[in-house]
């Protein structure tokens, strides 16, 4: 009799400190005793592993949630981040404009000479503000719509044929550096040349318009920024799934510090000079999207002893 009366006394304490524990919302690890192996303990057993579930459900809910929650922020965060660049790069050249044509405007008198010099300024202006809306809208459409883009079996050999044969014209205009004169000597024209290595018929499954970006802004990155003397596009690699591509300029490369942020919207290694020539800061993030797009990954490395490498893999099917 005393000891059935003991057995019930110790099943209420534990089980007073259960519900203890339980109106708390206190979790139980695995050194609260387990109720004695009988009629009500395994019952109270079943309750308390019951407790258990619920808990840990609870806890996984609660850290999806603050995920989500942390991830909405980050992207609110990113978002007026992304859209105080855009305010500050549209303000540039809107304002460049605006005062060229308050220029014309209040000298009635200007010369022939000098109002084509101010409307040749306000066009470059234009121009660059085309460039970056056309960009944006570029971005925009990979960010809200990237699963939904199009993608058809088209010949990517002819595709970097297509951005080669565009941007020769323009490298061909664009003098090579002090340093990259001095590696060719004074017989060289020191005129950019774009050197197409990779081999013909190779196919695979993609978005013409995206992938020609991909190509058309690393070649523009190289002719405008690397002062070298040649940019050179290759086949690495293939296997069944994808290619291991490079595009390779012998210029001045960039500094290490740089590299692991040149795929951010709007970062410039030298934002004068980008300005200058009208760059919008958007290229190379767009080739980063639109890589991701294709199954792939993209890199920048430096070369030895002068220069940066983009290596970059595509997927056959992405």
């Amino acid at each position: 009799m005393m000891k059935d009366f003991m057995h019930r006394r110790e099943l209420l304490s534990r089980l007073e400190e259960f519900v203890y524990m339980a109106e708390k919302g206190n979790p139980l690890d695995d050194s609260f005793p387990l109720f004695p192996e009988d009629k009500y303990g395994r019952l109270l057993n079943r309750l308390v592993n019951v407790y258990r579930r619920d808990m840990n459900e609870r806890d996984t809910l609660s850290a999806a949630r603050e995920l989500v929650v942390r991830e909405s922020q980050d992207n609110i965060r990113q978002k007026k981040q992304l859209t105080q660049n855009i305010s500050h790069e549209l303000k540039t050249p809107v304002s460049s404009i605006n005062g060229y044509l308050e220029t014309l405007v209040n000298n009635p008198g200007m010369s022939a000479a000098q109002r084509d010099m101010f409307l040749r300024k306000c066009y470059e202006q234009s121009q660059r503000l085309s460039n970056l809306l056309l960009d944006l809208s570029t971005i925009t459409r990979m960010d809200e719509a990237g699963d939904k883009v199009e993608k058809e079996l088209l010949c990517l050999s002819d595709v970097i044929s297509e951005a080669v044969s565009d941007m020769e014209p323009i490298a061909g205009k664009y003098d090579a550096g002090a340093d990259a004169m001095a590696k060719i000597g004074p017989e060289g024209r020191g005129k950019m040349k774009i050197i197409n290595e990779f081999p013909k018929g190779k196919m695979m499954l993609g978005n013409h318009s995206l992938l020609y970006s991909v190509f058309r802004n690393l070649l523009e990155n190289a002719i405008f920024y690397s002062k070298g003397t040649r940019v050179t596009v290759r086949l690495d690699g293939e296997n069944e799934w994808e290619y291991r591509i490079s595009v390779e300029d012998d210029g001045v490369g960039v500094d290490s510090m740089h590299l692991a942020r040149i795929f951010e919207r709007f970062y410039r290694v030298d934002k004068g000079r980008s300005r200058k020539i009208g760059g919008t800061g958007l290229g190379l993030s767009i080739v980063k999207n639109a890589v991701n797009l294709h199954g792939g990954s993209i890199k920048a490395v430096p070369v030895s002893p002068s220069g940066l490498r983009f290596e970059l893999t595509l997927a056959k099917e992405s």
